[in-house]
């Protein structure tokens, strides 16, 4: 065969060999996907996202995300804050509509468990709930044991009576007796400010206003809102009165687990939120407004912690 012929072939034979012994390198061309990760010169697989990892959620807040529920410990015996609807079997009331809103706001759904007054921090420090909404007044004795977000209602006590009574303020009730609800603050109070005042505890607030309407109490003592409740709950609410000034301040905290500061944060974040946005006056006037049997007029404001306004970023909880 002509040489001319045979030289093409061996230049194609030795180019052939060239290029299986050159090493593998970047080309203009991005690797196939999923291929392993190729040198930083070639562009990324466009189809695989990678975002940033998010930081793993601790405490509360991952047993919460983990159940997708926030369980809510609430009173079922305090109109208007939580109270057993007798048509639906349900509870309902200011306070888990507080906490319904809550729940939205963590991305949750809510479930609601009903406590006793001497059962709300136990059941806190055991777990059996992740917050307590029970009319629970902040006080520092109580931070010994559970944590408080900030107050999301603000209240004081007062006395309910049979309209015509002779007790028209604490220094009436020397020698008279007074109901309370055990393990309430109103005892320690009413003993504070009435040391001569005969005293009868119940396991909670219809009982003793059974007893005042059966003639056996002079007076209850109990916070202002929730007087209004058993009054206004009343076929002849006209029959009752509310008398003397306010023997204590009572501002309402949620209990919380303590030394959990991201559960406490966002709690506190998410009331912020309801408050700027308007959400909490209309949960208070759909219990508390002038349409209701429970209206109470109030000039009180939440603390606003900068930065957590309507514009805040929204946190929502995610692992």
């Amino acid at each position: 065969m002509p040489s001319s012929l045979r030289f093409p072939s061996a230049l194609a034979v030795l180019f052939l060999l060239l290029g299986l012994t050159v090493l593998p390198g970047c080309s203009d061309d991005p690797p196939p996907c999923p291929e392993p990760p190729p040198c930083p010169q070639c562009p990324p697989c466009p189809d695989i996202d990678c975002p940033e990892p998010l930081p793993a959620l601790k405490g509360r807040l991952r047993a919460i995300k983990k159940r997708g529920v926030l369980i809510a410990g609430v009173r079922d015996d305090a109109i208007p804050f939580g109270f057993t609807d007798e048509h639906t079997g349900e509870i309902v009331g200011f306070e888990i509509d507080i906490c319904r809103a809550l729940a939205n706001e963590l991305g949750v759904r809510l479930e609601t468990a009903p406590v006793r007054k001497n059962a709300r921090i136990p059941m806190i420090q055991r777990g059996e709930v992740d917050i307590i909404a029970a009319t629970m007044t902040h006080h520092f004795a109580r931070e010994d044991d559970i944590d408080f977000s900030i107050t999301y209602f603000m209240d004081g006590q007062k006395l309910l009576v049979k309209r015509g009574s002779k007790v028209h303020s604490v220094t009436d009730l020397a020698g008279r007796s007074v109901g309370v609800v055990n393990g309430s603050w109103a005892e320690t109070n009413i003993r504070e400010a009435q040391p001569r005042a005969r005293f009868k505890t119940y396991p909670g607030y219809p009982q003793a206003f059974m007893d005042l309407k059966a003639g056996h109490l002079s007076a209850m003592c109990a916070d202002t809102t929730i007087l209004l409740g058993l009054k206004n709950s009343d076929p002849d609410p006209a029959a009752w009165e509310i008398v003397g000034d306010f023997i204590s301040d009572e501002p309402y905290g949620l209990g919380l687990p303590e030394d959990d500061s991201d559960f406490r944060d966002l709690v506190n974040l998410s009331l912020n939120r309801l408050w700027v946005s308007g959400e909490y006056m209309k949960i208070y006037n759909l219990w508390f407004g002038p349409h209701t049997k429970f209206y109470l007029p109030t000039a009180w404001k939440m603390e606003i912690i900068p930065g957590n306004g309507a514009n805040a970023p929204k946190r929502r909880i995610t692992d």
